[in-house]
């Protein structure tokens, strides 16, 4: 299996062979690429190009209806624009197939393309892009699906999304591998600060 974690500044890489990993990458190319292509395809701010992205982005052009529209806020105080979802897409899918061809091609030159056939997970931001996953199935020509957050409580509604993955399994590995015992400060656990700390910051969010 392999997962395929689209951050915002590099894209990770991570092949399990019989539940050990085996192999391990960095591509130079991810989500903060995306969102620029957006704000210069666009004309619009980059904080905007990320919400768009967001929002309304589909790295498989072919999935959005022609007559599916969005609003882009202009820059320099104009008005914004109504613009077509299919010219976002357009702008969005080469940068995600060049992103997800990388990470292929990392894959075959490592010589696991034959070793991964319980198919790819991918995680990170970018990765609640919809049309992300089929687009992934046709280069890697595997099963490819989405990783959430699995074995939390009380948070699951504010962190079930791919964007979270990493976050929330740092802090159940620190848990299930001893960290309670580990990391204290006096009468204090570090490691339910950081908990604590976690879910204050999610809150922020919503």
């Amino acid at each position: 299996m392999a997962i395929v974690d689209i951050g915002g500044g590099t894209t990770d890489l991570i092949i399990f062979v019989n539940g050990a990993i085996k192999h391990t990458a960095v591509v130079a190319v991810a989500g903060s690429h995306i969102t620029n292509d957006i704000a210069m395809g666009l004309r619009t701010p980059v904080e905007e190009a990320e919400k768009i992205k967001l929002r309304y982005g589909c790295a498989l052009a072919s999935m959005v209806r022609k007559d599916e529209t969005i609003e882009v806020p202009s820059v320099g105080g104009r008005k914004p624009r109504i613009l077509s979802r299919q010219l976002l897409a357009e702008i969005i899918e080469p940068r995600v197939e060049e992103i997800l061809t990388l990470v292929y091609n990392e894959v075959v030159r490592a010589g696991y393309g034959k070793l991964i056939a319980s198919g790819v997970v991918l995680t990170g931001g970018s990765a609640i892009l919809d049309g992300l996953p089929e687009l992934a199935e046709q280069i890697f020509n595997l099963p490819v699906r989405r990783g959430t957050p699995m074995g939390i409580g009380g948070l699951v509604d504010l962190v079930n999304s791919p964007m979270y993955a990493t976050g929330v399994g740092l802090v159940l590995y620190g848990n299930k591998h001893g960290a309670k015992s580990r990391f204290k400060v006096g009468e204090r656990n570090i490691f339910s600060k950081v908990t604590h700390r976690m879910k204050e910051w999610i809150g922020e969010f919503f």
